[in-house]
């Protein structure tokens, strides 16, 4: 199949999320689909429904719904009736436990649930990790899911390209890098080359792994916490396709995609991006917490 040209039009939404004000983020996330009723896929914030920045249990406990709940219904709704797959993020309530999680519904409904696997910072304190890497059949190609800081981790990326993902959807809140200097840059904002981290990230996991990688990240201020905006869509060769977006402002950026292009994985007549890897030389062994 990689001769074939196979085209998806992936649109990427900044969006502004209002902290607990979910009735109000979910009728913004539906205009979004509808606005961009052309879109094969629609990629949508982390906790795109709730807000992130949490402050108690109960918060969670209050704003959290079930993956079947009404962001699904309303979803599967919309998907229906334009005809185009959804991944968006959703603050899951399974029995007593909790997920940063990512619905992905087609027009025929729920297909699945992605559950972040690497929680970052304060999110451990509230939500459970997940345990799966799953990749997701639709019928333009084969569909990955992480969110925000599984990016950080290459064998995330590693796993799905190696189980066929040829595009990989990225609900994000990026949120500036705590380590970077002020110095990092000319603009002493902590932006390499002005871009935030994790654009930096999917250019790097897209050029390695040959895959698509579509970021939708969300921008403005929640509790004090400023968000970096800089959605993007990268292709297999790590070039930006769409994109980054500003980092301030509400935006939805759509490209167009040939997934044939990430189902093609030599870079040179000799070299693989999956098949040169050396698993038997890397120490991927589990690692002991440094005191």
């Amino acid at each position: 199949m990689t001769g074939e040209r196979v085209r998806v039009r992936v649109a990427v939404a900044q969006t502004i999320p209002e902290f607990g004000a979910v009735d109000r983020n979910r009728r913004r996330t539906l205009e979004i689909v509808r606005e961009n009723a052309d879109a094969d896929l629609v990629v949508l914030p982390e906790l795109a429904t709730t807000g992130y920045v949490f402050e108690s249990e109960a918060e969670l406990a209050d704003l959290a719904e079930p993956r079947d709940g009404e962001t699904a219904t309303a979803w599967a709704e919309v998907a229906a009736e334009t005809g185009t797959w959804i991944v968006g993020g959703v603050a899951e309530r399974a029995g007593t436990s909790y997920y940063n999680s990512a619905l992905v519904v087609s027009p025929d409904g729920l297909e699945g649930v992605y559950r972040k696997v690497h929680p970052w910072n304060e999110e451990k304190r509230w939500f459970a990790a997940g345990s799966d890497l799953p990749v997701f059949e639709t019928p333009f190609g084969r569909l990955g899911v992480q969110i925000c800081n599984d990016q950080w981790f290459p064998e995330s990326t590693v796993t799905q390209a190696r189980a066929g993902a040829d595009l990989i959807a990225v609900p994000t809140n990026w949120v500036p890098n705590p380590n970077l200097s002020p110095n990092s840059n000319p603009d002493g904002d902590g932006r390499p080359g002005g871009w935030t981290a994790g654009v930096h990230q999917a250019i790097a996991h897209a050029d390695a792994n040959r895959v698509w990688i579509a970021c939708a990240d969300r921008a403005g201020t929640e509790r004090g916490t400023t968000f970096e905006g800089g959605s993007v869509v990268v292709a297999p060769d790590g070039v930006p396709a769409a994109g980054p977006a500003p980092a301030a402002g509400e935006r939805v950026l759509a490209v167009d995609c040939d997934l044939a292009r990430a189902r093609d994985k030599s870079l040179t007549p000799r070299d693989d991006a999956l098949a040169d890897r050396r698993p038997d030389v890397y120490d991927l062994g589990e690692t002991e917490p440094q005191p």
